[in-house]
Order: structure tokens, then C-alpha cells, then sequence
């Protein structure tokens, strides 16, 4: 399986999924014009590694702004992730915020608490 790559936008995060050491990277900005366009070959991708993923999994989200568009494109990633987690893969996620963006911190939580993944809050000194 071909990891999965795509670069960041103004408007789109950068994607980087590796299959093999089953590091996955969100980072940047999600406010994209067409989320479903965007999202569905992240989803996609990430329906073929939950067959067949690492032994680990660590998703890192490093998001500075995220519209509420992308949200539900975000949870249906973890759902992947949660369906698989303590079967075929040991799920972690971390989720970077500025220590000051309570909107962005209570985002995560808001995950995890439909989650059973681990989840790390990692705050960011704002610079």
C-alpha cells in the first residue's frame, strides 16, 4: 500500500499517512470549499490500511483553524480508527492546540469523548 501524501493549501491540510510505520499526520488549516471532495480520498485510503494496518497507530492532528465542515469528516476518520482499535492495531491519537484556543482544545475532547482511542492533549506556547 502506497503511503498517502498531500501537501497543505491555504485552505487544506497537509495529509501524511504512512502505512508502514502507521504514522498519520493532519496539520495545517482545514476550510476547504469542498470538504467531501477533499476528505473522500483520505477516507478512502484509510478504509484500505484499517484492513491490514501497523501494529501501532498514532494519528497526530496539528490544526491551527478548523471550520466546521471538516469536523465530520475528522470524526468519520477516527470511527475508522476506533473500529479497529485493540483488534488489529493499538490506536493512539495526539492532539495539538494553542494553549490559549480553548475552541480547538474542546474540539478534541469532544473526540475523545466518542472515542475509546487514546487520546493525548499536547498545548502549544502561542509564539
Amino acid at each position: 500500500m502506497e503511503d498517502l501524501k498531500i501537501p497543505n493549501t491555504a485552505k487544506t491540510p497537509g495529509i501524511d499517512f504512512n502505512s508502514v510505520t502507521g504514522d498519520f499526520f493532519v496539520s495545517g488549516i482545514s476550510v476547504p470549499e469542498n470538504p467531501k471532495g477533499f476528505y473522500t480520498t483520505v477516507i478512502e485510503w484509510l478504509k484500505e490500511y484499517v484492513k491490514i494496518p501497523a501494529e501501532n497507530t498514532k494519528m497526530v492532528f496539528e490544526l491551527s483553524y478548523v471550520n466546521t465542515s471538516s469536523l465530520q469528516y475528522f470524526y468519520d476518520l477516527l470511527m475508522l480508527l476506533d473500529g479497529v482499535n485493540g483488534k488489529k492495531t493499538t490506536v493512539n491519537i495526539e492532539w495539538y492546540y494553542l494553549e490559549d484556543d480553548v475552541d480547538m482544545q474542546e474540539m478534541g475532547q469532544d473526540f475523545k469523548d466518542a472515542l475509546s482511542v487514546d487520546f493525548s492533549f499536547i498545548p502549544i506556547e502561542d509564539s
